[in-house]
């Protein structure tokens, strides 16, 4: 068969979790049947390096829109990956030059009220919660773009994630080499920002380190505001603090240190990338539930099989700690069960797959598929497990006395 030529685009290349997806989607999408291009069209940024040393071509505009047609008039499919805005200066060239398919990875769940939104062939959104939000919003309209409409979650890399796991002894020598191997950790990995991190980790931390003297809590990605909370709690000694890094390698390292994994974000996860690289890595997840807010972290972690979900209040935060401090192996059971769901449901070559099979059904291209496909299409039995995971949070088992 001819070459697919596909266009991987976003509005930058920078180290986010947009930005990461496009780079593991263009490095597994099978060459044999795809050509591939990366556009930037504002900015580049870290990934470029990183994307082209995969052998794949990388366009960086800086916002100068005379080459987009060109580009686009030799393409077949255009995926764009935002936050479901469709700028004008941008889709206006879309619709004047557009391939045979046109795709949108919606990470926030937006919906653009506008013609453009008629250029998307497929609106696919990164968890499901994203879109059984969407479609609640949109239950009055005369059209609620069911049809178009679906799932498919970020893709995880876990093979490469594998491949960077130290061994249990490589991860003492770690402990060792920073004063840690005496102490129970709980750690926080996420990119420097306050919007990522709710206070709430340390409130319930330092509630659970009133009562287990040698917890500490490994934090990378700290800002301004989270150390001088930490400092009003009076913790900052047993705080661990990792400059943040997009190293792998180093990750992995602090992902194996961690006993467990304590997920909690202001704003709430569109999908939850390091809480998938922490499962991935075996650590169990504790994570609270924001069900006014982004909320799909509860959709990644399913309470008391793969981590626990509970309700946003310190004391509880600290009671979950304490659960799993005093049970290693209900942790040891957490994290083999979080690493099965990560390579089931968002293992990245998976994800691809699924992807390519869109694009070969759409485009008429006659392909068997290797595996059941991944995409998820809305539907009741949705809307329905995302209102039992609302309600499914983490008690302590009352234990009756004889």
């Amino acid at each position: 068969m001819k070459k697919i030529k596909i266009i991987e685009a976003g509005n930058e290349l920078g180290l986010g979790g947009t930005e990461y997806t496009i780079q593991l989607i263009s490095k597994f999408l099978n060459k044999e049947n795809f050509e591939v291009t990366v556009l930037g069209i504002k900015e580049g940024g870290a990934r470029v390096k990183l994307i082209q040393d995969l052998g794949i071509n990388v366009v960086v505009l800086n916002g100068d829109l005379t080459r987009f047609a060109a580009l686009l008039q030799g393409a077949d499919v255009f995926h764009w990956h935002g936050d479901g805005s469709l700028n004008p200066a941008v889709f206006n060239i879309v619709k004047a030059n557009k391939p045979k398919l046109v795709l949108m990875t919606n990470v926030f769940g937006v919906y653009d009220h506008s013609e453009f939104y008629d250029l998307i062939d497929y609106d696919l959104f990164i968890s499901k919660m994203i879109l059984v939000r969407r479609m609640y919003a949109d239950r009055y309209l005369k059209d609620n773009f069911a049809s178009k409409r679906k799932v498919l979650p970020y893709p995880v890399d876990v093979k490469h994630i594998n491949s960077f796991l130290p061994s249990v002894n490589q991860v003492k020598a770690f402990k060792r080499k920073n004063n840690l191997q005496d102490f129970f950790i709980v750690g926080r990995i996420g990119r420097v920002d306050n919007a990522k991190f709710d206070l709430i980790t340390l409130d319930g931390f330092a509630e659970f380190a009133k009562k287990v003297s040698n917890a500490r809590f490994l934090l990378v990605g700290a800002t301004t505001e989270i150390l001088l909370h930490a400092k009003s709690l009076d913790i900052s000694d047993k705080l661990i603090v990792f400059d943040t890094t997009p190293d792998l390698d180093k990750l992995m390292w602090y992902y194996g240190a961690i006993d467990v994994f304590l997920a909690a974000s202001k704003i709430g996860e569109s999908f939850g990338m390091v809480i998938a690289e922490a499962m991935a890595a075996g650590v169990p997840v504790v994570t609270i539930s924001t069900p006014d807010r982004d909320n799909a972290q509860i959709e990644l972690v399913d309470n008391g099989q793969t981590g626990f979900v509970v309700e946003r209040n310190k004391n509880k935060i600290a009671n979950v700690l304490a659960f799993l401090y005093e049970d290693e192996k209900i942790r040891e059971i957490l994290g083999e069960s979080a690493k099965r769901k990560v390579a089931k449901d968002y293992r990245a070559d998976k994800i691809v797959r699924s992807l390519e099979l869109l694009i070969y059904n759409h485009l008429n291209i006659p392909i068997e598929p290797r595996e059941k496909s991944l995409i998820l299409d809305y539907s009741q039995g949705m809307v329905n497990d995302y209102i039992n995971r609302c309600s499914d949070l983490w008690e302590p088992e009352i234990r009756s006395e004889s």
